[in-house]
């Protein structure tokens, strides 16, 4: 497991229990305005609702794989009928099958740094395969915090903050091939050496204090 697949993996992983939690919501409640809406992308998308903050997510990956692999699309969107969370999870899945199978194909050719013609722009742009996956990730993961704290506004009861570290820990072990050391090795010898967790062996935790700083 690489970089690579953790920001990809965890972008689906958390998109997919946020779509998973808004499955459990009225439409009334999918399309109630947000009490906070933040206002930071340099361009201008519809936010004000939990419907469109998941729709933006999907959709933001369905434009891109249109663009990596040259084909067309409507810019305008699907229609309602597929802005359930129900449907937005099946599109969810298709555009990440297709998505992970070109990023993956750019990984395995060290091309990352390669560019390519993104004729959806008007007029056509130049990028690179990186600069597009980093610009994926770093955006969607904002509106993911975003979807997640509408979640919670809304009265659902979720887990975790889509922290990559979650999706991790979800799959593991990820590499059977490396040994799982037990407690006794990962212990210090010195007393005052914290671990990686902030946790020291005179069973102080500095932990959460490190979360929230």
């Amino acid at each position: 497991m690489d970089l690579f697949d953790r920001f990809a993996g965890n972008d689906s992983w958390h998109t997919r229990r946020l779509l998973e939690y808004a499955s459990t919501l009225t439409e009334e409640q999918l399309d109630r305005p947000l009490t906070t809406v933040v206002e930071l992308l340099p361009w201008r998308e519809s936010n004000k609702t939990l419907r469109q903050l998941l729709e933006n997510i999907v959709f933001t990956k369905e434009v891109w794989t249109a663009a990596l692999s040259g084909a067309d699309m409507d810019r305008n969107g699907p229609p309602q009928s597929q802005r359930s969370p129900q449907a937005m999870l099946q599109r969810l899945e298709k555009t990440d099958a297709e998505l992970h199978r070109i990023f993956s194909d750019i990984r395995s050719r060290s091309a990352w740094d390669d560019t390519f013609v993104d004729a959806l722009c008007e007029p056509a742009e130049t990028f690179t395969f990186g600069g597009v996956f980093a610009h994926i990730m770093t955006f969607n993961a904002h509106r993911r915090l975003m979807a997640l704290e509408a979640l919670r506004q809304l009265g659902v009861q979720t887990e975790g903050f889509g922290d990559p570290m979650e999706y991790e820990e979800s799959v593991a072990p990820w590499n059977q091939q490396v040994p799982l050391k037990t407690p006794s090795e990962n212990t210090p010898t010195d007393s005052k050496v914290a671990t990686a967790c902030g946790r020291q062996s005179n069973g102080e935790d500095d932990h959460q204090r490190k979360i929230g700083s």
